[in-house]
């Protein structure tokens, strides 16, 4: 899917009165098997896009949090079949790219099915120039997707930028760090709003601490976002069983499109 087209998939939802939802997912984790299973299930509920980490070594910012540290160290090691069969289950793929996978524009050090196909790039902490690398991106084919914090009252002329050198979507972070919320709905609505007076083509996604159906619904009935993404609840549900991750997605999924 190319980018324009993830940016009206999640306004479509939002036009509906829904939320486009996306899944940041481990590959390998908590093994190989139950992470394929995972993302075909995410795919069967109409999950719209899937995030997944690319890394040439494991290292990460303090905003990764417990669960995903976890995740990301007990996963089952890189396979280049495995990875390339997981990867390609997901049509619709956005790498967070962590520092040492894209240390440079010209240089990618990640194994490279983790860069082929995918529709957007989110850096896990931004580079001191983005310029480059959303040229970069668009010789993919891509978008670097720009991200904002929704807990500071204002943009930043720095957010600015990123806005007009981004696409596909905003990822807009609710707290600190992964799994953790500190904004409240009206901090995000007010944050869309300030976006979309840049861009005002571009869905808004919120991020960190939605953990339950009932913070989508708040989301949802409030009219704050355009869609959400789900990274640190969805590991911890998979780390559980099956049988419970299953459950748990088809409450978020219910709670993001039910009318």
């Amino acid at each position: 899917m190319n980018p324009t087209r993830l940016s009206d998939v999640i306004s479509g939802h939002a036009k509906r009165g829904g939320l486009g939802i996306g899944m940041y997912l481990v590959p390998g984790f908590p093994d190989w098997g139950t992470s394929i299973e995972a993302l075909d299930l995410c795919l069967s509920h109409g999950v719209d896009f899937i995030e997944f980490p690319a890394m040439a070594e494991p290292r990460w910012s303090p905003r990764t949090g417990p669960m995903l540290v976890r995740a990301l160290r007990q996963a089952e090691p890189y396979s280049e079949a495995m990875a390339t069969e997981w990867l390609l289950r997901a049509p619709v793929r956005v790498a967070v790219a962590y520092g040492s996978a894209w240390p440079t524009p010209g240089v990618w050090k990640a194994p490279l099915p983790l860069r082929t196909g995918v529709s957007g790039y989110l850096f896990e902490s931004d580079p001191p120039d983005l310029a480059p690398y959303a040229k970069a991106a668009a010789e993919d084919g891509a978008v670097i997707i720009p991200a904002v914090d929704a807990t500071v009252v204002d943009l930043s002329e720095d957010d600015r930028r990123l806005l007009s050198l981004g696409g596909g979507f905003v990822y807009a972070s609710l707290g600190p760090e992964t799994g953790k919320r500190a904004a409240s709905p009206a901090d995000l609505k007010r944050k869309r709003e300030q976006i979309r007076s840049v861009r005002s083509d571009l869905p808004v996604c919120a991020a960190f601490g939605i953990s339950r159906a009932a913070d989508v619904e708040e989301l949802r009935s409030g009219g704050a976002c355009d869609g959400i993404i789900i990274g640190s609840a969805a590991l911890a549900r998979l780390d559980e069983g099956m049988a419970a991750f299953s459950t748990w997605l088809t409450e978020i999924v219910t709670a993001a499109r039910q009318p």
